[in-house]
């Protein structure tokens, strides 16, 4: 319960409460600031000082503890000892409480100094510039606050769009940032590559020059997806999975032909790196079909990607090795489409594509491959 502290304070409280009437700058030049008659209100933690919507007849000063301004139950600011509140309302007749004011520690303890208090007293001109000069530095204060926020929100907007694409990222915020996105099925067009045997350059090189190496392979490979549409969805070591969402009603042999010819330029943008006189070799698997998207992980670290059997199949595409393969043309390309994959394509392009191999793939069994 609110209650006015009783006529004879403490000597610490007395104390304390001048101090606070002095520091705040209510009364920074004024001859007779007794004249305000502030009087003592004790409040108890969570209780309310005022609400959205009262009228605007005081302003407090905080002796002891501190005050959260709060819309809502967002806190936007909190007040400590010595601080003026309330008293950017007083600035207009009639004016209204825009935000509730909360105690926010198990006592709190302010000095009230009422509007009639100011009009009535003989410099009041003085105490309203104090007044004005008080809610100028709260408000510069606010400003580096707020540009402050601003650069923080620009860096974790950079590095969130670093670590998450496109697609994941509207996913999200779709469900709202305290939820896991919602799941989906999808149609999607599914990318698994690999550079082939490049673990076994890695521990024979400067840490350096192989860090170097892997960003050039996968900028290699990143630039010519996200150009023709595509998202990347993780790097695995020296491999690399993106998608494609395919949406309905859309030319679905335009959308796999852009897929494939991204992979194409990829092949041959990873073909110009060396490492000493060796070409870097990249294989690609590409696939199309129903996938189930959304946040996968533990209760406390999740992702965003793509699962199902037609991920799988997918991956297995790409690991196809020339004695995994059963029946049809032994020689196997460096991208390697599955048959539905295949069948979205235009006939000029099919044709491109023609060596036709069945392959006996690790755990899902028999796949026809072109390429």
């Amino acid at each position: 319960m609110v209650k006015e502290i009783s006529a004879q304070p403490s000597p610490e409280l007395q104390r304390d409460a001048h101090e606070a009437f002095i520091a705040s700058g209510l009364v920074d030049d004024i001859a007779n600031p007794t004249g305000l008659s502030p009087k003592p209100y004790r409040f108890a933690e969570g209780e309310y000082i005022c609400r959205h919507g009262d009228v605007a007849d005081c302003l407090w000063i905080i002796v002891t503890g501190s005050i959260a301004v709060m819309e809502d139950e967002r806190t936007l600011f909190i007040r400590h000892r010595n601080e003026v509140v309330g008293e950017q309302h007083l600035l207009g007749n009639g004016y209204q409480r825009l935000y509730n004011l909360v105690a926010c520690e198990s006592v709190v303890e302010v000095l009230v100094v009422t509007k009639s208090a100011i009009e009535n007293h003989n410099e009041k001109d003085v105490i309203w510039r104090n007044i004005a000069r008080i809610t100028s530095l709260k408000l510069r204060n606010a400003s580096r606050k707020i540009s402050s926020l601003s650069r923080q929100l620009a860096d974790d907007t950079r590095i969130l769009h670093a670590y998450t694409n496109e697609y994941a990222l509207s996913r999200r915020l779709q469900s709202g940032g305290g939820r896991l996105t919602d799941y989906k099925v999808d149609r999607a067009i599914v990318w698994f590559s690999d550079v082939v045997d490049f673990s076994q350059h890695t521990l024979k090189l400067a840490p350096t020059r192989s860090a170097d190496i892997v960003q050039r392979f996968f900028n290699a490979q990143s630039v010519p997806i996200v150009n023709r549409g595509g998202h990347i969805d993780k790097f695995i070591g020296d491999g690399l999975m993106a998608f494609w969402v395919l949406p309905e009603n859309k030319d679905l042999d335009k959308q796999c032909e852009g897929a494939l010819l991204a992979a194409e330029e990829a092949v041959a943008a990873v073909g110009e790196i060396r490492i000493g006189r060796t070409k870097l070799h990249l294989r690609i698997g590409l696939h199309v079909g129903l996938v189930l998207s959304g946040d996968f992980g533990s209760t406390t670290r999740h992702q965003f990607t793509l699962i199902g059997p037609e991920v799988n199949k997918a991956a297995r595409l790409e690991e196809i090795q020339q004695e995994d393969i059963i029946d049809g043309r032994q020689e196997i390309g460096d991208i390697r489409l599955s048959d539905e994959f295949r069948q979205t394509l235009s006939g000029d392009m099919q044709k491109r594509y023609f060596r036709r191999s069945l392959a006996q793939a690790k755990n899902i069994g028999e796949v026809v491959l072109y390429s």
